[in-house]
Order: C-alpha cells, then structure tokens, then sequence
C-alpha cells in the first residue's frame, strides 16, 4: 500500500520510457505518467460506470502519440444524459494536448456473465480494451492495448473530469481469520459429537 501511494503522488514520468519498461517485464501499475498528443474524440467510446445516485460511463479516447501509435486515455464519467458529444463540446479539447494520469493494466478477460460490448452504440459494461481498440482502429490499428491511462481530475468546463481511479485496496485479513476460526470451531463440533455419538453406542 505504501508503495502504491508513492507511485500515485509521484511526479508524472513521460509516457514512452515506462512503456518500454512493461516491454521488458517491469511492473508499471498506477505510475503517475505525463503524456503529450491529439485526442480523437470522435472515435470515443463508453466503459459503464455507476454514479452517485445514477449511472453514466466512463469515456475513453484514444490519444494519438507523436510516433503516431495512440493509448487509450480514460478521460473521466459522464452522466447518461450528457453522453452525446454535442453537449459537452466545451470538454473535448482540440489540437495538441498534455495529459497526466495513471497506468492501469489491462485487467483478465471479460467474465461470462458480464454482456459483450455494443459495437453499435459504442458501450462496454467491461474494460475489454483489445476490444474497444480494434473497435476503433480495426484489427490493424497502432493502439497500445496492454494498458490505458486514467486522466487526472481537471477543473473541467464540461465532463468529463477525470480523476475515476478507485484507489482503495482489498484488506479482507480480519474476514479471513473469521473465517477459518469459525471452520475450526465447526471442525471441533463434528468430531466433539461424533465421540458423543461413539460413546454412547458402546454404552
């Protein structure tokens, strides 16, 4: 936990060098990167998100890079009302761009009873990322799929805003413990009747 917490307050790294390193195996979870290039936005496309009291998504863009490779930037949530572009034009920067945010892995595949994603309307209820980029791009297409990058929270004129990453991590250690003391408890109940049961039949 610590060092998730000097990796998330670090000072943002350029995006490229700590690419190279997932390449060579290195572990770049939640590294705090700055990242310089053009959004695409109409080839935007929505990740489902609960919201407080409602629900909307999560909008993810591809940010075009200067090799011309791009990566998919999770750029805040939107309420469902406004996720149509046309009313939020004031959050969808043009030209070139300098974003900041943090890596995140691609997560396991698509779990069986989640639904896939929508090619038509352009909505994912899981980060299928191979997915949503080859929705983009096609089958071809230079998108960096391994990892996607959450913007920062920005003060925004429009959504999104940025700043969606969930922060908080498992500590289930008392559950667990609970847990295996009460199968210890039930273990020693069994075999307690069980001698009870023994010993009554030999009278």
């Amino acid at each position: 936990m610590a060092h998730l917490a000097e990796r998330v307050h670090a000072v943002p790294v350029a995006l490229e060098p700590v690419l190279a390193q997932a390449v060579l195996g290195a572990d770049i979870e939640y590294t705090h990167v700055i990242a310089h290039g053009r959004f695409h936005h109409e080839l935007e496309r929505y990740l489902y998100a609960p919201g407080a009291g409602d629900w909307g998504y999560h909008v993810i863009t591809p940010l075009e890079l200067s090799d011309g490779r791009a990566v998919l930037i999770n750029r805040g949530y939107v309420p469902r009302q406004q996720l149509d572009r046309s009313l939020r034009i004031a959050g969808l920067p043009e030209g070139d761009v300098t974003i900041t945010g943090l890596i995140r892995a691609a997560p396991a595949g698509r779990p069986w009873y989640m639904p896939a994603g929508n090619h038509v309307n352009h909505t994912w209820s899981w980060p299928e990322i191979a997915d949503i980029a080859q929705s983009m791009y096609g089958p071809d297409g230079k998108v960096i799929t391994t990892v996607t990058v959450d913007a920062d929270r920005i003060i925004a004129a429009a959504p999104p805003a940025g700043g969606t990453t969930r922060m908080e991590l498992s500590n289930r250690h008392l559950e667990y413990a609970l847990t295996w003391y009460a199968l210890a408890a039930t273990l020693a109940g069994v075999y307690a009747f069980s001698w009870y049961r023994f010993r009554a039949q030999r009278g």
